[in-house]
């Protein structure tokens, strides 16, 4: 599909909108005017690579366009428009935000150090507080945590249950299941690597725990 000017675009929830480098249109930008967009990347010959998570009033810049298709998921109702917005406004961010991030996260040390770094980072952009804790309005599988910390998928679910016996998350019922996550995990302080390991136990926000 060729993005055109001063037009815009809705995607379903659920449905998934592919921009690839063929199809390229003077469009150089968009904004989230509402929804949340998960943005993945692909070639003909890898499995698409998930880049970030945008919301309403964040923008989209499509200079990843010209390498590779633009996976872009509606996890609830999508609406973009056209963005000549050079930079994004305070409280809002680009992908470009969370490429780095992303990025940065896979160069901690350890597992436990990529996973809470992520939890915090998905919780403080896209989550929400709920009384005593913070919600992520949406799913993500073990194998995708994993794609995105670059770890095994074990690793992951490993992890999660230390998380879940210390009472650090949780997974709502229902069929949604959003991850709940506690305080504690969020609100580290930003020079706080998040997990400490030990050669028998490691600690989670403060509280040790079995190694798996």
């Amino acid at each position: 599909m060729t993005p055109q000017q001063s037009v815009g675009i809705n995607i379903a929830e659920g449905h998934t909108l592919l921009l690839d480098p063929e199809h390229q249109g003077a469009v150089r930008c968009f904004q989230i005017e509402q929804g949340l967009l998960k943005v993945s990347l692909s070639t003909t010959n890898h499995q698409s690579i998930t880049l970030g998570f945008l919301q309403a009033g964040d923008q989209l810049p499509l200079e990843f366009q010209r390498r590779a298709t633009m996976h872009l998921e509606a996890i609830t109702p999508v609406q973009l428009s056209e963005s000549n917005v050079d930079a994004p406004q305070p409280g809002q961010h680009s992908l470009n935000d969370w490429t780095v991030d992303l990025l940065l996260i896979r160069h901690l040390t350890t597992a436990e150090q990529r996973l809470t770094a992520l939890l915090r980072l998905l919780a403080e952009r896209i989550g929400y507080r709920q009384k005593e804790w913070y919600v992520l309005p949406f799913q993500l599988t073990h194998a995708q945590i994993a794609g995105l910390i670059g770890h095994t998928r074990v690793t992951v679910t490993q992890n999660f249950s230390i998380l879940r016996r210390a009472r650090l998350i949780e997974t709502c019922r229902g069929p949604t299941g959003d991850l709940r996550l506690a305080p504690r995990l969020v609100e580290q302080p930003a020079s706080d690597s998040g997990l400490q390991v030990g050669p028998e136990t490691w600690m989670v926000a403060g509280v040790r725990q079995p190694r798996p």
